[in-house]
Formats: structure tokens, sequence, C-alpha cells
């Protein structure tokens, strides 16, 4: 997407809104907000005649995605949680098409809140502990969600394999395709999946792909909504909780998972919420597939820095340092496992 079009894109939002809405609106801001490598994101302001005004967020798909992912999945999945213990913005429009906007794009009401930096230890400080019960509960609250739900069972889930497989196969293949050079340390970790894989989930549920701190919105001790479900699948539960517990999300304070609450505590709230018992196995297997994932993101940030594609700094950032310390990982879990 050329700048020069970025430049068109407030006066071509306006009178798309305008007409979406039947009313005479005027643009009072329009501001790109960056993070995330898969759809670009803006902060709208408008206001109608009677002076009402309204926030909205624009997501907008980007030719250079980090990750392939379906922007109709992020829909789906916002759709399916509107009025759920699970907090999320309301969804106002999506277009698959170019015309509207230069590219598909989703629309959204904006959530009081803001994110944090998944690398600030204090970030949530003096907060922590009701937000850590939150994050952990609502994480809970998302495996609840009945697969049969007709949003969710528009969800594209037709692998005959076993949730563990069909994951652990799709990023194995991102890190073929994208990795520069073989990572032993890596490929041992990849080994050890294959080797010994976790029992099938008690339920299949929806995953949000990648829940952890910096992807939800808070105000002061609550968490106003959950953000990023453009990797949500039908799974296993404890894809996600593996995920969110990741040592890399809070790697300056390793007792702390995503520097809110101790992780027994934040266990037994998710065992609660979600009403499903931990096995510690399985458990430890989506914890080293989290790092494997991890892996195959950094891999491919790096490859989009490498080739040109996007060379945003953050995709050479990337492979170097969250890339040293999922390997760092790895060799601690594998140790372990030899003791």
């Amino acid at each position: 997407m050329s700048m020069e079009s970025n430049k068109e894109l407030p006066s071509k939002f306006i009178s798309y809104y305008s007409k979406f809405t039947n009313k005479e609106l005027t643009l009072l801001s329009f501001e790109r907000v960056f993070g995330g490598a898969s759809r670009e994101t803006f902060r709208i302001q408008v206001k109608d005649k009677t002076g009402s005004e309204e926030k909205l967020i624009l997501r907008r798909t980007q030719e250079s995605s980090l990750i392939e992912t379906s922007q109709s999945t992020e829909y789906l999945a916002y759709s399916a949680y509107q009025g759920t213990a699970v907090p999320v913005p309301a969804m106002v429009d999506i277009k698959e098409d170019e015309e509207t906007l230069g590219a598909p794009f989703m629309l959204m009401q904006q959530l009081d809140g803001v994110e944090a930096s998944p690398f600030t230890p204090d970030a949530y400080s003096p907060h922590e502990e009701k937000l850590g019960k939150q994050f952990w509960s609502i994480l809970g609250e998302i495996s609840k969600k009945d697969i049969n739900d007709n949003f969710i069972s528009q969800f594209e889930n037709n692998s005959e394999d076993p949730c563990w497989k069909s994951e652990l196969d799709k990023w194995v293949d991102v890190i073929k395709e994208d990795s520069i050079s073989i990572e032993p340390i890596l490929e041992a970790g990849i080994r050890k999946l294959y080797e010994d894989p976790p029992k099938d989930p008690q339920k299949k549920s929806l995953v949000h792909g990648d829940y952890r701190n910096g992807n939800f919105l808070f105000k002061d001790n609550k968490i106003t909504g959950i953000l990023d479900w453009e990797m949500a699948h039908i799974g296993d539960p404890l894809e996600d909780l593996g995920w969110a517990l990741s040592p890399i999300w809070s790697w300056q304070d390793r007792q702390k998972p995503a520097y809110l609450i101790d992780r027994q505590e934040a266990l037994s709230i998710w065992e609660s919420s979600s009403e499903i018992t931990i096995d510690k196995s399985d458990l430890n297997w989506w914890e080293l597939f989290a790092c494997i994932k991890g892996m195959a993101i950094w891999i491919s940030a790096g490859n989009e820095f490498k080739t040109g594609k996007n060379v945003d700094p953050i995709n050479l950032f990337s492979p170097w340092i969250p890339g040293d310390i999922h390997l760092e990982i790895i060799l601690d879990i594998l140790e372990g496992d030899l003791h």
C-alpha cells in the first residue's frame, strides 16, 4: 500500500462512512496506530451535524502481511463474542473489496483503554492483581464458547489431523519456507514435539491464537478489550494457555507470566473459569509448542525484512532479540527434560 494512497484515505473514508450511516459527517481526526504486522490500523473520530461524536477503529489488510491471516477470521471471532464476558469492540462493517478504501477492511467502535508493550515489566502497576485475575479468567471464558455457535462454525476446520498436529505442521512449514539457516536448538524442539504428542483436548474450542499481554486494552484496574484475533482458529484451549504463559512475555520476572500474577494462581483461575482440568504433561507440550510457533513468527519477520517485502525495523528486531529469547527457553525446556 503506497503512502500516496494513504494521503487520500481520510477523504475516501469520510465519504464512504457518510454514505454508510446516511449522515453528513465531519472528520475530526484520522491517525495511524503503529504496531501489529498484519493490518494497518487507524484511529478515527467523526462528528455529525448535531455535534454528536463517534470514535472508530479501521483495520485495513496490508499487502505484505507477516503471517497470512484472513480478515473474515478476525471479524467472525469479534462477532462471536459480542455481549459475552469476553470484552470485544462492537463491529460496524467489513468489506472484502479494494474499491472502497484501497484494500479490504474492517470497521469497529473504539474501546476505552490503552495497550502496553509486552516487554515492559511494570506496565500494569499498581493494578497487576486485579488485571491478572481478569486476564486469566477471560482466557477461560474464551474456551467456553460452543464451537457450534453460528459464527464459530464458519471457521475453516477441515483438517482430519489432531489439533496438535495441524498446528505444528503449519508452523513448521513456515519455518522451512522462511529460514535462512538451520537452527539446531529449534530442530531439536520440533523433533521433541513430534515424538511426544499431547492427548486430544477434552473439548475443542475457539483459540485466540495470540492471547498475551500487549494484546488487551485496560483502563486503570479493568480490562476493557481483547484485541488481535487474526490468528483465531478451532483447536485445543491449552494452546492459548501455553502461549500466554510463555516466559518471553515476562522475561524479567518469569514467576509472573504476562507480568501480572503468580503462575500457580493464574492456572487455578483459568481452570475454574474454563471448567477444564489441566493435564500437566499436555500443557508442557503446548508451552514448548509456543516457542516453536514464536520462532516461526520471528523467522518470518526476518524474511520479510531481508527480502525487502516489509522493511519496518520491527521485522529486523524480531528474529534477533525475541528469536534469541525463544531459543533460550527451548534449551531450558529440553535441559529440564534431561534431568
